[in-house]
């Protein structure tokens, strides 16, 4: 089955069409928290770690939490327990050894499926189920590398084990390695040493280490500042030896010039890890509010993903109330003001809008914030820039992402296209710095608009800016000439990657503005964004100055419903 099926098993349906239904927002997202329950713990907590963690996901009422340790039956790991766990936290330091590779099967087994996801805390990067997790990533990353089918040819693989916890050398070679022999005349031959995942160096000098972002986007990050130091914590130094992750959520820096992936995500089979570094038990990390909203988010996330594969649901980033309402407000024939529109939206069942605007629309945008903040409707972004808006934003207290075309200098090279692109965008770079925004570079034709220039333009910005909150939000309306480039440019993107706007796709933009479910590609698109396991925002259109909005929402909801499945009937 596709990666598609790590997210989905199912498909559901908005409040306005006829359809499969959604995972409701009430049901509960059930968590297993196993600790090793070192006395150390109460000295930084005074009380175990994970009753610390437990006790502040359980102020969320969507979230139920039970607790597990070594010396608790069938060393807390009962398959019944499993089978109605959706997210199972771990933290283990000084016990690894005591959980063998059949104790941590079942955990594998649910992972793979896609029914339990896992997070590693700290430490557990030795834990015996993040080491088979990350062994099961290795022999998926190398059956995609050297399987049959690549070239005719067939693939015998040795797979070499570490040999024991034991850190690696700073000069030994970076595990995973896979080694290719053979091949064309006799059978390929593969060994790959598995991953040691551990890392040469280690400090427990309880120095701060400076979180940085790296994906924006993502769904982990929700409500977090792109920055921010925790003043207590262990360092970890890279190479971290662990296979390529499918996202890197952040870099956590020292004083002293260290360095660490201290946030990644893999896509096990089905299922998903999440590995977070920060932490030792004597430094009260996990008191700290950024690291008690990202585990809120991270609970959340891949609980939700892991219900909906369960039970039979869309991924959350495609459900009705997830979606992004975009170009609905110059574009409505209707004219709608505020209040209207906040009707029509809730009508809908959506709850997140990428406000866009004419200069007939400046004396509305408070209202529109009142309107919106008293509706529970989530101001998810900015189109360009206006005084006005960010003095409002500033009023408010929001942050919402400012979305503005990628510039098409003129230039003999594209470096030096490039260099000058970042140039012209460095005032909103640092107007969205101060705001507390992110700063998304949309691609709306011309050179600036195509995939691997709006990352370069965006990687020179985050390097010689020090700009971390600036990403990428990519149009489908705006790139029918990219259509067969899709998967590439998708991968290539998707580090950067803050909003992805669909739309129905026809050869030639015949037409441009197309409702989902009409064109000749849209499906294969839908289908690539869902096998890649991008999570973040979703935007739907209106764009057509000529009909009503919550016409063209509504055909568009229901036009995403039949996509999705028609999706899940060809998968099965």
């Amino acid at each position: 089955m596709k990666a598609l099926l790590r997210m989905m098993a199912g498909v559901a349906a908005t409040s306005v069409m006829t359809g499969p239904v959604e995972l409701p927002a009430t049901e509960s997202i059930q968590v297993l928290i196993w600790d090793e329950r070192q006395q150390e713990q109460k000295s930084a907590y005074g009380q175990w770690l994970g009753e610390v963690i437990g006790g502040h996901l359980q102020q969320n009422p969507r979230i139920q939490v039970r607790h597990a340790f070594p010396d608790a039956p069938m060393k807390g790991l009962d398959p019944d327990v499993l089978d109605q766990t959706d997210v199972l936290i771990w933290w283990g330091h000084r016990r690894h050894s005591e959980i063998s590779a059949s104790d941590a099967a079942p955990v594998i087994d649910r992972l793979r499926a896609g029914r339990l996801s896992l997070i590693a805390l700290h430490s557990s990067h030795w834990a015996t189920p993040f080491m088979e997790a990350m062994n099961e990533k290795t022999r998926q990353q190398a059956m995609e590398m050297f399987a049959v089918g690549k070239a005719g040819e067939e693939a015998q693989f040795e797979f070499i084990e570490p040999g024991g916890r034991r850190p690696p050398h700073p000069r030994s070679m970076q595990t995973p390695f896979f080694h290719a022999t053979g091949g064309r005349w006799d059978a390929l031959r593969v060994r790959v040493d598995l991953p040691n995942c551990c890392f040469p160096a280690w400090r427990a000098d309880g120095r701060p280490g400076r979180l940085q972002v790296m994906n924006p986007g993502h769904p982990l990050v929700r409500g977090l500042p792109l920055q921010f130091t925790l003043p207590q914590t262990e360092m970890y130094s890279e190479p971290f030896h662990v296979p390529e992750p499918d996202d890197v959520i952040f870099h956590e820096t020292w004083e002293a010039g260290e360095w660490f992936r201290s946030g990644m995500v893999w896509n096990v089979g089905r299922g998903r890890v999440f590995y977070f570094r920060p932490g030792h038990e004597t430094y009260p990390v996990f008191n700290q509010p950024e690291v008690q909203k990202l585990m809120e988010n991270a609970v959340l996330w891949l609980g939700e993903t892991g219900a909906a594969a369960r039970h039979g649901h869309r991924p959350p980033n495609f459900r009705t109330g997830q979606l992004v309402a975009w170009c609905i407000v110059p574009f409505d024939s209707s004219r709608r003001g505020p209040v209207e529109r906040v009707r029509m939206l809730k009508d809908l069942g959506l709850t997140r809008v990428a406000y866009d605007w004419r200069a007939e629309h400046v004396d509305q945008f408070e209202q529109e914030i009142l309107e919106y903040r008293k509706n529970g409707i989530e101001f998810t972004a900015f189109w360009d820039v206006h005084p006005r808006a960010f003095e409002l934003f500033r009023k408010y207290d929001l942050t919402p992402e400012v979305w503005k075309t990628a510039p098409s200098p003129d230039a003999e090279t594209d470096s030096e296209r490039v260099r000058l692109a970042a140039g012209l965008l460095k005032p909103v770079v640092e107007e969205t710095r101060s705001l507390g925004s992110r700063l998304g570079l949309y691609n709306h034709g011309g050179w600036g608009g195509q995939p691997e220039n709006l990352v370069a333009v965006c990687q020179y910005i985050r390097t010689h800016f020090n700009a971390p909150h600036v990403g990428i939000v990519y149009n489908f309306h705006h790139a029918h000439d990219r259509i067969a480039d899709f998967e590439k440019n998708l991968e290539l993107m998707r580090p950067y990657l803050l909003c992805l706007n669909i739309n129905g796709m026809n050869d030639g933009a015949d037409p441009k503005i197309l409702g989902l479910g009409h064109g000749q590609h849209e499906r294969t698109m839908i289908r690539t964004i869902l096998d890649s396991g991008y999570a973040g925002p979703v935007g739907i259109l209106d764009h057509q100055s000529d009909r009503d909005t919550a016409e063209v929402l509504s055909a568009n909801i229901a036009g995403l419903n039949r996509i999705m499945e028609e999706i899940l009937r060809t998968e099965e």
